[in-house]
């Protein structure tokens, strides 16, 4: 008998466990508390990293349909560009350095496919799909979109919180001002009755007043915000205040998405944050596709096959989730 094939009771199971950490991330379920789990079984043996690492050959699969995603004309938005962490790269480490590709795909996951640890480890977090609602301070309730977390800020008070991702619809009565850090910069309500909008998507932050008023505080300068007004900023703070219709912005709280002549890429990127697996965008000029409509966030697979129909494209689907759409 080979020593390869001498059998390893404690390896396998060691491998077993790889296997099953693998699918629980990507199901877009996991919990906080199963993200600490993870973190500490990968740190309790390097052979437990490794293990991880050999469960790449699960993601072998990908790479039929990353022979069509790799060519110069395939669309990558943006936000994959910030990302910075393609099906390539994440393949790549698997090879070059598989006892630390456990930490790199926790932290960074390959296409965006599930949340990342820190994210997962918020004091609440919304997997793939998943809309909830919290109280996580007294007077004020929030509304959490798909694949939202967030934390508590006990160093700057009871009444503040950190949106580390996603998007979130915060009302408030307190007597007191909200805090809620985003980004770079900090989102201050008015004491009293607030609703506010705030979304954090790779570090992009939108935030709408639908009702009293706020103020956004920024290492660039100050701005305030009335009902029906919005503003957006990153790492720079543009200063441009636009008027915001409150019934597309907050739609998804009752299960829809509207968009009004909005990039197909950037229709994409929203049906992505609902949907296990991945869509991707072939195509430049498809890109920049207008799209009107509403889509119900409920059947992500309805609203891709919708935007097919419409527009007429192809739609190819490979395992894992993975559907090419040009």
């Amino acid at each position: 008998m080979d020593a390869d094939d001498t059998p390893h009771p404690h390896r396998d199971a060691v491998e077993r466990q790889a296997q099953a950490w693998l699918v629980r991330l990507t199901s877009g379920e996991a919990t906080a508390a199963e993200g600490e789990q993870f973190t500490r079984w990968c740190a309790e043996d390097p052979a437990h990293a490794q293990a991880f690492a050999r469960a790449r050959r699960q993601w072998e699969r990908i790479a039929q349909a990353g022979r069509v995603m790799d060519p110069a004309p395939l669309q990558r938005t943006a936000a994959d560009q910030r990302r910075g962490w393609t099906r390539r790269a994440f393949l790549g480490a698997a090879i070059a350095a598989p006892a630390s590709l456990a930490v790199v795909a926790a932290l960074h996951p390959p296409l965006g496919l599930w949340s990342s640890l820190p994210a997962i480890a918020a004091d609440f977090h919304t997997g793939t799909g998943e809309r909830r609602r919290v109280e996580p301070v007294p007077y004020m309730q929030v509304q959490m979109d798909t694949r939202t977390s967030l934390r508590r800020r006990s160093e700057a008070g009871d009444a503040a919180l950190e949106l580390l991702e996603g998007q979130v619809v915060i009302d408030t009565t307190a007597p007191a001002r909200l805090m809620l850090f985003a980004g770079p910069g900090k989102v201050v309500a008015d004491a009293g009755n607030s609703q506010l909008d705030v979304r954090c998507i790779d570090g992009q932050v939108r935030v709408t007043c639908l009702r009293g008023g706020a103020r956004i505080e920024h290492p660039q300068g100050r701005m305030q915000l009335q009902a029906g007004q919005q503003t957006r900023f990153d790492e720079q703070m543009s200063g441009v205040v636009s008027d915001a219709v409150a019934a597309e912005v907050s739609a998804w709280t009752d299960g829809m998405l509207v968009f009004r002549r909005a990039p197909l890429a950037d229709v994409v990127s929203e049906i992505n944050r609902y949907r296990r697996g991945r869509v991707v965008l072939r195509g430049e000029r498809l890109a920049l596709e207008p799209v009107s409509g509403r889509f119900g966030i409920d059947d992500p697979e309805a609203a891709l096959e919708q935007l097919r129909l419409s527009l007429s494209l192809g739609l190819r689907r490979y395992p894992g989730g993975i559907a090419v759409l040009g």
